[in-house]
């Protein structure tokens, strides 16, 4: 067995999917609004609070839930069945809290997860820069303050559910005394750090800089650290080899996400396609739109995406329960636990394109559902690993052109 094991019970499991529905539905009222608004629905936040949902994936040792990383999968697929930019934003909490199972020392682990499971706090984690994404090394400044703590400067973008939240986890490279960054990489990789702090701790701000084509509703803004003081306590430990050996954690809720959002267009264009007519046409006096063969054909080769997409996702959740990704080219971990993000989100961009073109023109107006679904389909290959660098990562590991390949 590998480091992933199952402490629900599949009562236990039930529920809470139970629970993820029953709140997709409040997720789906609230979508349409909060796209057309460019606007995070922050009335959703003591929602998602009063559900028991934000200690899922705590382990039960921490007094959390204990949701291994499937059923934590399971709950974000569900969600999306509601709205996907809306589920995406939660989405985030719950790949932070697992990744801090491997990426925080156990005192701060121990202290978040009581903070998560007692007072129902929720957590953003913005890594990525406006120079870099999230392979790149932080510019962000912790600049040692003299007494054990820092003073901490930069800008996260990408900072999704950051007006949801109650803490936000994030990197900043460790300078010396005079602020200066290292200048040579494996240096500057070893200082990077990953430290926790309140959100509204003084100096921290959000600047409202998400309008964007799709997954409007995530509320992905940018936060700026201002000379933000951090204590001791707040560090978590060192980031980048804590972050990747953690990275299923982003991969799978990720792909959990866009697996819900082509299942919600699949069976929204089939309701529609089951119902649709032409009216009059020259092949008879009421055509409808299911009696055609190439409408057939392509809700069929939709269904098709759609499994696949779900099929790969379960099988990757199997592969970590069952440990077998130990036995993967370490190198290429990343990469080959990026292929469940790459076929899920390939697969919602093409059942969206198909959705609008066997729906028609109605499908093409601002506010169509299909309409919605086919721009938010659109942000899935920006998510780290993006797309192209998994394909580049998995084509160099197969070439034998990594170290130790």
């Amino acid at each position: 067995m590998g480091k992933h094991h199952v402490e629900m019970t599949p009562d236990e499991q039930a529920d809470v999917l139970a629970t993820a529905r029953a709140l997709a539905e409040e997720f789906a009222a609230a979508g349409p609004a909060a796209d057309a608004d460019n606007r995070f629905p922050t009335e959703l936040v003591p929602r998602y609070r009063d559900s028991g949902l934000v200690a899922l994936s705590v382990p039960k040792k921490y007094g959390g839930l204990g949701a291994d990383i499937w059923t934590t999968t399971l709950v974000s697929k569900e969600l999306a069945k509601g709205d996907p930019a809306i589920a995406l934003a939660f989405n985030m909490h719950q790949t932070m809290i697992g990744i801090f199972r491997g990426l925080l020392d156990e005192p701060m682990r121990e202290r978040v997860f009581a903070e998560v499971v007692d007072e129902q706090k929720i957590v953003c984690g913005p890594f990525s820069e406006d120079r870099a994404g999230l392979t790149g090394l932080a510019d962000t400044k912790a600049v040692p303050d003299g007494s054990g703590g820092w003073r901490v400067t930069g800008r996260k973008t990408w900072a999704t559910l950051c007006l949801g939240a109650d803490l936000v986890a994030f990197n900043a490279t460790i300078t010396d005394p005079s602020g200066e960054l290292p200048t040579e990489f494996t240096d500057h990789a070893a200082r990077e750090a990953v430290f926790v702090l309140p959100i509204d701790s003084p100096g921290i701000s959000v600047v409202e800089t998400w309008d964007t084509m799709g997954m409007r509703a995530t509320g992905t803004h940018t936060l700026v650290f201002d000379g933000v003081a951090a204590p001791a306590d707040a560090y978590g430990g060192n980031f980048r080899n804590g972050l990747f050996g953690e990275f299923e954690w982003a991969s799978m809720s990720f792909a959990g996400v866009y697996c819900g959002l082509a299942e919600k267009a699949y069976a929204a264009t089939r309701e529609i396609l089951r119902k649709k007519s032409l009216g009059a046409t020259m092949e008879g006096s009421d055509v409808t739109l299911k009696g055609i063969g190439y409408i057939q054909h392509g809700l069929g080769r939709m269904l098709v995406d759609t499994e696949t997409a779900a099929r790969a996702l379960e099988t990757t959740g199997r592969i970590l329960l069952d440990g077998r990704d130990a036995e993967w080219n370490p190198l290429a971990r990343t990469g080959l636990l990026d292929v469940t993000k790459v076929a899920t989100t390939e697969a919602a961009i093409r059942v969206t394109d198909t959705a609008l073109r066997l729906v028609g023109g109605s499908a093409f107006r601002r506010g169509h559902v299909l309409e919605r679904l086919y721009r938010d389909a659109r942000g899935g290959p920006f998510h780290p690993l993006t797309t192209d660098q998994a394909y580049d990562l998995l084509g160099r590991a197969e070439l034998g052109l990594l170290d130790g390949a």
